[in-house]
Formats: structure tokens, C-alpha cells, sequence
């Protein structure tokens, strides 16, 4: 093998295309024909269900520690301080029973329906009227509540004033809060009440002390039973007993006055309606004698009645006449057929009996005497006269009875036509008086029916003036309100605890919220578990303000004890043996995303296989965005791969000899406008095929994997790739599609190399979620150090 000291005598010789072989017989049966990804993809393995511990659920929460905190102080802190400034409130109730069914005087019924002595719906309906503003303005006015500085806020404004300077500063903190997140109508609002005249004023100061009554009144009601509980809740304990007991006793009194107000306008609605009543019942009665001396209607029962009888007995008699006449005709039918020698008159008929008798014995005589004389004989021929004779009265008896029997027909059809007429002329009879008989029944009944009516509301009437104040209340105050001695709001330990609570949950779903977001890999185990990608290294995060690109790239050859030399040394044992029968030559090293240190890798990589003798090759296949240059000062970027896949330059005038032994460098070259097409070349297959020959080792730096075609180009001609991924940055989506990409092209994924572990994680910044979004500004300013 030729020295790689002196790369003089390297040549990329004009082969065809049919001459080309891969790099190694693997990427050869990988290989495409066009060298462009096919449309099928083709899984090795299925992929596997991770199992999930509840370490992996306290590790999310360590991990996103500081959410929690934050939530937790956050939503402690906001329940203290709204705890603790509260005013305490006293709560006082009363019991009431609430009856469906009413106490009543008088045995008459009410003017509600009784229904069930429990009713659920009832009770809730009595609670919905206690909860009515028409209820609250009568308390109101009862106690005067308007005018009451307690109750309309005047003794707290004064209150107020006299308060500490430091628990003034809390509630004006809390009002600027609540003021900062009203909306902008609020305001709005505020500017139009003030404009307002003194009447709308009184009515918005009459509003808000209603507004302050409902919100202090509690109704609830007890299970399975007709109890309900009447409270207030106040500051000042004596007056929220006043007002329970106030509310109770109008909520009775609104109760009698909505029954008498009832019964007052039914008897009005009542009235109204029997004077209606009376007249409708006049006119119809009316009507009905008027209309009964038209039409002379005697009675309407059938049995008495002619033109009905005559019906039935005409229906009767049709329906007789009409079979008699089927029988009639099928007779006559089989006469005029041809078939009346069966017929059962002709067969009967003793006449035409005794005629066939007599012909039977002459025409034995002459059969008798044909033996002895020929049919000319005189005896003969006297005898065949008779028999003609005898024949020709037959047939004129048979003609008779047919004749009887088409007479027969004949008379019975029209006896049947006769009945027909006289049936529809009593049916046309009997329809004239249904219909008289139907519009008599119609009067009649309106006038039963308006004379009920009369009579029910009558009855009515009379009752609802006997019963007007005779019916008991059906609400009974059970337990008066007491005053309460102490506040049952806001209970301090009770509140906070829900305050940390809450705020530990918040915390914990906001961290479980932002994982679930962040969908990036951060468990190397998670690659070879989830997507059978093997694990060649974790190569630690490096710290240090001196830190530079050309430090980070030549870090594992100048400190060969550190950290990252150790893990670069070890990824690049695992490479050397992540094949059984020979160790990959030609390496591809690229990433989902910028920034995850593939360059940084490369060159790490290059330099420890250098420690056992071997010679390596480093190409700079980033057209985009080289950045091997700024490892290795001493190359010169004017010529390079470009500059060689475009004709320009030869290959042994781009490589270019390192201040490491053993290892050189091509470096990009000018970028082209079409790297894709330059990559894809047969020039490029051609200098990895006869790099190979030269060099133990071939790295080649590539593009990231986002969208850009060359990477799957280049996988297809080398040995192996190996994927550069980062903790908390890479994202799955570009794992998985990188992954399905290189089996649609037959690529050989050696592994991954996990960079910058041990990295304290910046969550929720990596740009996972734009991974679908192509960048195709990398290349077109320059990268930054990390």
C-alpha cells in the first residue's frame, strides 16, 4: 500500500457506471439502482413497548423541579394572602317544613293540583322562590336594610380608614390585581354609571344591596325529607339572624298573599266565563229544537225506526236473490256449453226417461236383426225409423229443459236487478237521515256539553268564594335562627392546606404537561429500546469559558485522559466492532438537528483512530455549512470536495496534511449551489472508492439530517452511519423518520454517539416541534460557539 504521506498517486480513474462497485458488499446489496430512495420501507424489527416505572414518573419530576416549586409557591401564597385578608363570616340558619299537601278547612279542593305529599320538584320550586328577588326586596323593606350601615357598607368604608398601613397596602395589592384583570368593559362601565342621573344612581345602589342580600342567602334542602335550611351568611352575627328570621316569616306571608291573589282572579276569570257559559248554552239549546222541527226527526233508535228496517230487509232479500241467481246462471252456463246431457233437470226428467228407455230396446232389435238382415230390409228400415222418431223426441225434451232453464236464469236476474234498485234507492234514504241524524247528535251534545260546563263552573265558583282565606299555610318555621357565636369563614388551616395541595398538583401537571410537549429524546436507553439503535457512546457535555471549536475537535488526541477522550476512544471500539466479519471503512457522521457536535465528533473520531497506527481520511461533505476548516487552521477551504466533484481540481491537490500523523484532511471546498447533485455523482463514488484503497479509515462529515437529500446519497456509498444525538435536544419524530429513511435506502446505521450528557437541561427550548419545518438557512451565517 502506497504511503498516505504522499497521496501523489492517487487518481480517480474514468469508470462507467456499469464498472462502479460500492464501497463494501454491504452497502452492495443495499445499493439502488438509480441511487434514490425507493417508496418502500422496510422495518427490521418492530418496535418495542417500553415498559414505564414510577422512577421514570419521580424522574420527570426532578427533573422539572423548579415548575413544581414555582407553581406550589405561587398558588400557596395566593390562598394565604386571600385567606388571611378575608373579613370572617358568621352563618345563621333556620329549618323550615314545606307540605305539598295543605291543611284545609272546608272539604273543597284547591286551585293546585295535590299530587304527592313528597315531591321533589315541589320542594325545589319553594327553594327557588326563596332564592327570588321578589322575597329578598321584602326582606329589604322589612328591615330596612337600605338604610342600614352595616348592611349597605358604610361602617366597613369607615372601617377602612382606621385599618393598618400594612394591611391597607395587601388589599390595595389585591384590588390593582383584581382591577389589572378586568376587562376593558368593566371600565367602560364604571364611566358610564358615573354619568348616570340621580335616579339610575338610586336604582344601581338599590341593585348592589340586592346583589350583596343574594349573595349572603343560602337554601339548600334536606335529603329525603320536606326540610329545607334557610342561612346568611354576614360579618355582623345578630343581623344575620335578623334577616334568616325576616326571610322565613315573609317567605310565609308571600305565600297567603300569592293564594289570595289567585283565588281573587280566578273568581274575576270565573265570572267571566259562566256569563260566556250561559249564553253558549241558550244558543245551542236553540239550535237543537230548531233544527229537530226542520227535519221532523221522531226517534233515532234503529228498532224503531222504518227506513232502517226496510234496509235490513231489502240487504236481506238482495243477498238471497243474488245466490239464487249464481246458481240460476251456472246451470244455464253448463246448458249452453254443449255439456246438458249431465244436467240434473234433463237426467231427472221422467219423459225424456221413458223416450231413452224406448230407444235403448229398438236399437237392441236392431242389432239383434242386422245379424240376420242388411240395413235395406224393410223391417230394417222401418225399424231405424222409429229410432230416428224416438231420437228427434228426446232432443226436442232436452231443448225444452234447456228453454226452462234459461227462463229460470232470466227470471232471477231480474228479481236481482229489481232488489238492487229498491236496496240503493233505501240506502240513499238511510244516508239522508244519518247525515240529519249526525248533525242532530252534533247539536245535542254541545248542548250537553255546554250545559256541564256551566254547571262545573258554577260549582267552582262557589267553592273558591267559600274557600278565600280558609286554607293554612303549608310552610312551618321548625327551627328559628340563632345568633351565631362564631365565624365559619374562612377557615385558615383548611384553605391552605387546599392551597398547597392544589398547588403541588398544579405543579406536577404542569411538569407531566410540559414533558408531554417536550418530545425529545432524553434517555439514551430510549434509542436502542424504542428504535433499535445501538449506543456506541455517551460522550460527556464540556465546560470552560476557553472553550473553542478547534479545542473541542482535537480535545480526545490533546488530553487523552479527560472524560470525552475516554468516550470518544470507546465509541470508536464500538464502531470497530459493530461489525463480525470486517470493521467499517467508510463512516458517515451526521445528525437530526444543527448544533448536536457532529463536526466536533468527526474529528474526535478521526484522531483516536490514530492510536493504533492506523491512517485516517476526514472529508467535509457539509456543503451547506463546513466548519472542519475552523478545526484544522491550517486547510485551506479554496479547494476541496467541491472543487473535485465539479472537475476543477484534482483529488491528491485538495487533501491536505494535518499537525496530526496519520491524518489528513479535504475540506468543502467553495459551496456550490447544488450540493445534492454534486453528491450524488459518480465522481463522489469514485473518490470514496479509491479513498478507501489509501486509508484505513474514511470519515466524512455530512450535512444534518432535515430535509437535505445529499445525507441519504452518501449513506447509500458508505459502509456505515452513525448518528449524533443530544439529551433534551433531539427530537424522536427526526429519529424515527432518519431511521425509516436510511432502511427505505439500504444504509447501514452503525449507532449513536449521545453527545453533551450530563448537560444540566434547558427544557421547552429545543425546537423539537419545528422539526417538520425544513431550515434551509443553515449554511448562510456563521454557527455559533458553544
Amino acid at each position: 500500500m502506497t504511503s498516505p504521506n504522499d497521496p501523489g498517486d492517487m487518481r480517480l480513474e474514468n469508470q462507467g457506471p456499469g464498472r462502479h462497485m460500492p464501497a463494501s458488499p454491504e452497502a452492495a446489496g443495499r445499493a439502488n439502482p438509480r441511487n434514490l430512495p425507493s417508496n418502500e420501507v422496510h422495518e427490521l424489527l418492530p418496535p418495542l413497548e417500553e415498559e414505564i416505572h414510577l422512577r421514570d414518573y419521580i424522574e420527570v419530576v426532578v427533573r422539572r423541579k423548579w415548575v413544581v416549586i414555582s407553581l406550589l409557591l405561587i398558588i400557596f401564597s395566593a390562598v394565604a394572602i386571600f385567606t388571611l385578608t378575608r373579613t370572617p363570616l358568621y352563618k345563621a340558619e333556620s329549618v323550615l317544613k314545606i307540605s305539598r299537601n295543605q291543611a284545609r278547612t272546608t272539604t273543597f279542593t284547591s286551585l293546585q293540583s295535590e299530587g304527592y305529599s313528597y315531591d321533589i320538584d315541589f320542594i325545589d320550586t319553594q327553594i327557588k322562590l326563596m332564592q327570588s328577588q321578589q322575597l329578598a326586596r321584602r326582606v329589604i323593606k322589612a328591615l330596612d336594610l337600605a338604610n342600614n350601615p352595616v348592611f349597605n357598607g358604610e361602617e366597613e368604608k369607615e372601617k377602612e380608614k382606621d385599618e393598618s398601613e400594612f394591611v391597607a397596602q395587601i388589599k390595595e395589592m389585591i384590588a390593582m390585581a383584581r382591577d389589572f384583570i378586568r376587562f376593558r368593559d368593566d371600565d367602560e362601565k364604571d364611566r358610564a354609571q358615573e354619568e348616570l342621573g340621580p335616579e339610575a344612581q338610586a336604582r344601581l345602589r338599590e341593585d348592589m344591596i340586592l346583589a350583596t342580600f343574594m349573595d349572603g342567602l343560602e337554601v339548600s334542602r334536606e335529603e329525603k325529607s320536606e326540610l329545607v335550611v334557610v342561612s346568611f351568611s354576614f360579618p355582623d352575627p345578630e343581623l344575620a339572624a335578623r334577616i334568616v328570621n325576616a326571610a322565613t316569616r315573609e317567605f310565609i306571608n308571600m305565600q297567603m298573599d300569592s293564594r289570595l291573589e289567585v283565588a281573587r282572579n280566578a273568581s274575576k276569570f270565573l265570572a267571566k266565563k259562566i256569563k260566556e257559559s250561559q249564553i253558549k248554552l241558550e244558543a245551542s239549546e236553540k239550535a237543537l229544537t230548531r233544527f229537530s222541527r226542520e227535519i221532523g226527526i221522531v226517534s233515532l233508535d234503529p228498532k224503531s225506526n222504518m227506513i232502517m228496517k226496510q234496509l235490513e230487509e231489502l240487504n236481506a232479500a238482495l243477498a238471497t236473490a243474488r245466490a239464487r241467481r249464481l246458481a240460476k246462471e251456472a246451470v244455464y252456463r253448463q246448458a249452453i256449453s254443449g255439456d246438458r246431457n249431465n244436467l240434473q233437470q234433463i237426467l231427472d226428467n221422467p219423459l225424456i226417461q221413458q223416450l231413452q228407455q224406448q230407444y235403448s230396446t229398438l236399437e237392441s232389435q236392431y242389432e239383434d236383426m242386422s245379424t240376420t238382415f242388411k240395413p235395406d230390409h224393410p223391417k230394417m228400415r222401418k225399424l231405424k225409423a222409429r229410432m230416428d222418431k224416438l231420437k228427434n223426441q228426446i232432443e226436442a225434451e232436452k231443448e225444452k229443459v234447456v228453454a226452462a232453464i234459461k227462463n229460470d236464469y232470466q227470471t232471477a236476474l231480474k228479481q236481482q236487478l229489481f232488489l238492487e234498485k229498491n236496496a240503493e234507492e233505501q240506502k240513499r234514504k238511510a244516508l239522508d237521515l244519518g247525515e240529519k241524524a249526525a248533525q242532530y247528535k252534533i247539536l245535542a251534545r254541545e248542548v250537553e256539553t255546554n250545559k256541564s260546563i256551566y254547571d262545573s263552573l258554577l260549582q267552582r265558583a262557589k267553592e273558591i268564594e267559600a274557600t278565600i282565606g280558609a286554607t293554612a299555610a303549608n310552610v312551618q318555621i321548625v327551627d328559628p335562627a340563632r345568633i351565631p357565636l362564631l365565624p365559619y369563614k374562612p377557615r385558615v388551616a383548611r384553605n391552605l392546606l387546599l392551597g398547597l395541595i392544589l398547588g403541588l398538583f398544579a405543579g406536577i401537571g404542569a411538569a407531566f404537561l410540559l414533558e408531554y410537549m417536550d418530545n425529545t429524546i432524553k434517555n439514551p436507553d430510549e434509542l436502542a429500546f424504542r428504535y433499535h439503535i445501538p449506543i456506541l457512546g455517551l460522550v460527556p457535555f464540556v465546560k470552560g469559558r476557553n472553550i473553542t471549536p478547534e479545542t473541542l475537535g482535537t480535545l480526545s488526541y490533546n488530553e487523552p485522559r479527560a472524560q470525552v477522550s475516554e468516550a470518544i476512544r470507546t465509541a470508536m471500539t464500538s464502531i470497530e466492532l459493530s461489525a463480525a466479519e470486517r470493521p467499517p471503512q467508510s463512516i458517515l457522521v451526521t445528525s437530526v438537528l444543527p448544533g448536536a457536535g457532529k463536526s466536533t465528533i468527526s474529528s474526535n473520531l478521526a484522531l483516536a483512530s490514530l492510536a493504533s497506527g492506523k491512517n485516517c481520511l476526514l472529508i467535509d461533505a457539509d456543503l451547506r455549512k463546513p466548519s472542519l476548516h475552523k478545526i484544522y487552521h491550517a486547510a485551506d477551504r479554496s479547494k476541496g470536495l467541491s472543487s473535485v466533484l465539479t472537475g476543477l481540481e484534482k483529488l491528491q491537490d485538495v487533501i491536505h496534511k494535518t499537525d496530526y500523523e496519520g491524518l489528513h484532511l479535504i475540506c468543502s471546498g467553495p459551496l456550490p449551489p447544488n450540493p445534492a447533485e454534486l453528491v450524488s455523482s459518480r465522481r463522489m463514488r469514485e473518490l470514496l472508492k479509491v479513498c478507501c484503497k489509501y486509508y484505513d479509515h474514511v470519515i466524512i462529515d455530512s450535512p444534518p439530517y432535515q430535509g437535505f437529500a445529499e445525507l441519504l446519497i452518501l449513506a447509500n456509498m458508505v459502509d456505515g452511519t452513525i448518528l449524533i444525538t443530544v439529551e433534551g435536544e433531539t427530537p424522536r419524530e427526526g429519529v424515527s423518520h432518519f431511521r425509516k429513511s436510511m432502511l427505505n435506502i439500504g444504509g447501514n446505521i452503525l449507532g449513536t454517539i449521545v453527545n453533551k450528557t450530563g448537560r444540566k437541561k434547558g427544557y421547552g427550548s429545543y425546537g423539537g416541534y419545528s422539526y417538520y419545518s425544513y431550515n434551509y438557512e443553515y449554511g448562510n451565517r456563521e454557527e455559533e460557539t458553544t
